[in-house]
């Protein structure tokens, strides 16, 4: 029998990786302080990315027997591959993770959370299966590692990035089409799932809606943090000009004390 989403197999694969992912980022957290050893934790994890996603295409070609798969047809896919390379070659923070942090974290919880990719032989270790669980692991892994560490922040004024990215797909994926005689890519004709109206047409909406809320909230939390650090800020200066006031009492009192002796 075949693995199933939701199986043991599947189950089993997403208490490993979030017991070894929670752990290893609390210790990148605790022992990890430098500019240096956070630039080089990147570097590699996106390095072990970018042979995920060569693997995973290196397997879809061999069984397809069709070399044209090497580039990635789906939002997955080409998004891990932009992301190792974008933490590889780009600075900290740049303009290329303001699109494909957001396409990369959003698809690859979706794709563990329901992997039907997994059905497709007995074996989960099945090449074509376990490279395409470990590329999306690796990259949902990078995608939380560039937030806890802040080598990516967020910020809603780069919201063109997501159309620009997103616009790259498509043209990606139109090419696909076309030139190579491919059905669909990038959701264009088919759809996520089967047996769903789910194609990028509706996808994109919904993403758009979901980035557009997800910013609401992170800059509302933002602003409460801001002004509870105000807020402590002024209480501590507070106490502390009351406690200059008091020493500066009781030093007059002291004194006079002296001068009446």
């Amino acid at each position: 029998m075949n693995p199933q989403v939701f199986g043991w197999e599947h189950l089993t694969y997403l208490a490993v990786f979030i017991v070894l992912a929670v752990v290893s980022l609390v210790l990148i957290k605790i022992y990890a302080k430098s500019e240096k050893a956070i630039f080089i934790i990147v570097k590699v994890v996106a390095g072990i990315l970018l042979c995920l996603i060569l693997w995973n295409r290196i397997c879809i070609c061999i069984s397809n027997n069709n070399w044209s798969y090497l580039i990635p047809d789906t939002f997955c896919g080409m998004s891990s591959l932009v992301l190792s390379l974008a933490c590889l070659i780009g600075k900290k923070n740049n303009e290329v993770m303001h699109f494909v942090c957001h396409v990369a974290l959003v698809g690859d919880i979706l794709t563990l959370a329901y992997p039907d990719f997994i059905e497709q032989n007995p074996s989960l270790f099945y090449p074509n299966t376990i490279s395409g669980l470990l590329h999306h692991t690796v990259g949902l892994y990078l995608c939380v590692l560039l937030l806890m560490t802040k080598y990516f922040v967020p910020n809603y004024k780069k919201w063109p990035n997501l159309v620009i990215g997103f616009m790259a797909y498509i043209t990606i994926g139109a090419f696909q089409m076309s030139v190579f005689g491919y059905n669909s890519a990038f959701y264009i004709n088919d759809p996520i799932l089967s047996g769903t109206p789910l194609t990028v047409w509706i996808i994109a909406p919904v993403f758009a809606v979901g980035y557009a809320l997800f910013f609401i909230c992170y800059e509302l939390i933002k602003k409460k943090i801001a002004e509870k650090k105000i807020a402590t800020s002024k209480n501590i200066e507070t106490e502390n000009v009351k406690k200059n006031s008091e020493n500066i009492e009781n030093n007059s009192k002291n004194n006079k004390n002296i001068e009446k002796k």
